[in-house]
C-alpha cells in the first residue's frame, strides 16, 4: 500500500486522486495522507511577503525523507527547481491546460472589462502581467483555496479574478471561465498545469513510478521552462513566465520577466531540438538576465 502525500485543499487533492486513479488502473493500492503547508496556513499576507523556497511543498518534502509518504504529489509551478538532497521528481504527470484564465462573468473579456476594474489575483505573476495590459487594472491580493478565491470574487462584487486553468479544470468549474488569456501575453509560470510526483532518490519504486506516469512528451516542455527559473536562481514568486511547445521534434520557448507594476517588461523566445532542452531554457533565462532580468527580480 503506497502513501500519498498531499496538501489538504480541495485541488490538491483532486490533483493526489488522479494520481491514485493512475495508479489503481496499475494494480497499485494507496492510500492519501493530507499536510497543512506553510502557504496554507498564513492567509493574511501575499505568497512573496511570507518567503519564497517550499512555501506549499516543505513539509511533504519533510515527510517523504522522513519514510512517513512513498511519494508527493505537487503541482509543479510549485516545486522549487533546487530539489532537497535525496529527493528526485520521479514523474511529470497528467498535464492540463497551462494557460491563465479570466472568470469575470458571462461575455467578459480582459481588453473589455470597464476602466478602473477591480481583479483579484493571488500571483505576483499575473498582477505584473495583468498591469502590463491594462495599466488602470485596480490588482487585489486573494489568497486561499480556490473555492475561497472565488467567494471573495462573488462577495467583494469584483469586476474579475484570474486564475490557472488547470486548476479550475481539474475541479470541473470550465463553466465559469470568461477568456482563456494569451500565454504569449499572460505567460504561464514554468511547469503550469503539469504534476509533478516527488520520491525520495533511493525508493525502490521510483523506476516503477517513473515507468508508469511520466507523460514523456511533455518532459520536453517543462524541462526548459523550469530551466528559465533556475537560471535567473528565482523562486516560485517572482514575475515570471516561461511556456514551451512542442511540435514533434521541436521546442519553441518564450519566457517574460515584469517589475511589479508591469511598467517594464523583458521577453526572451527561442527554438531548439527537444533534445536540447535544458540548453534552451538556459539560453532563453541567459537572454533575460542580458537584458536586466536580475535587475527587476530583485527590485521588490
Amino acid at each position: 500500500m503506497m502513501k500519498i502525500g498531499t496538501r489538504s485543499s480541495a485541488l490538491a487533492v483532486a490533483q493526489a486522486e488522479a494520481v491514485q486513479k493512475a495508479l489503481q488502473g496499475l494494480d497499485i493500492e494507496s492510500v492519501l495522507v493530507t499536510f497543512d503547508t506553510k502557504g496554507d496556513q498564513i492567509l493574511d499576507r501575499a505568497l512573496d511577503e511570507i518567503g519564497d523556497k517550499g512555501l506549499f511543498t516543505t513539509e511533504l518534502e519533510r515527510a517523504l525523507l522522513d519514510h512517513q509518504i512513498d511519494l508527493a504529489v505537487h503541482s509543479l509551478k510549485d516545486l522549487p527547481t533546487q530539489l532537497a538532497d535525496g529527493l528526485t521528481i520521479a514523474a511529470y504527470a497528467l498535464p492540463e491546460d497551462a494557460r491563465d484564465v479570466l472568470i469575470a462573468g458571462t461575455g467578459q473579456k480582459l481588453d473589455n472589462l470597464r476602466p478602473g476594474a477591480v481583479v483579484g489575483t493571488s500571483s505576483l505573476r499575473r498582477a505584473a502581467f495583468l498591469r502590463e495590459r491594462r495599466p488602470d487594472l485596480k490588482i487585489v491580493p486573494v489568497r486561499g483555496n480556490l473555492q475561497t478565491r472565488l467567494d471573495k470574487w462573488r462577495n467583494n462584487q469584483w469586476d474579475g479574478l484570474v486564475l490557472a486553468a488547470a486548476g479550475v479544470h481539474r475541479l470541473g468549474w470550465q463553466s465559469l471561465v470568461s477568456e482563456y488569456l494569451d500565454p504569449a501575453a499572460i505567460v504561464p509560470a514554468p511547469g503550469q498545469g503539469v504534476l509533478a510526483v516527488e520520491m525520495a532518490r533511493d525508493h525502490k519504486e521510483v523506476p516503477r513510478v517513473l515507468n508508469l506516469l511520466n507523460d514523456a512528451g511533455i518532459a520536453p516542455r517543462v524541462v526548459a521552462e523550469r530551466q528559465v527559473l533556475a537560471t535567473l536562481a528565482g523562486g516560485c514568486q517572482i514575475p515570471l513566465g516561461a511556456y514551451a511547445t512542442v511540435q514533434r521534434d521541436r521546442i519553441e520557448l518564450i519566457a517574460k520577466v515584469a517589475s511589479r507594476d508591469g511598467s517594464i517588461c523583458l521577453l526572451a523566445s527561442g527554438q531548439d531540438s527537444v533534445a536540447n532542452a535544458v540548453l534552451l531554457g538556459h539560453t532563453v533565462g541567459q537572454e533575460l538576465l542580458r537584458q536586466g532580468a536580475h535587475e527587476l527580480i530583485t527590485a521588490g
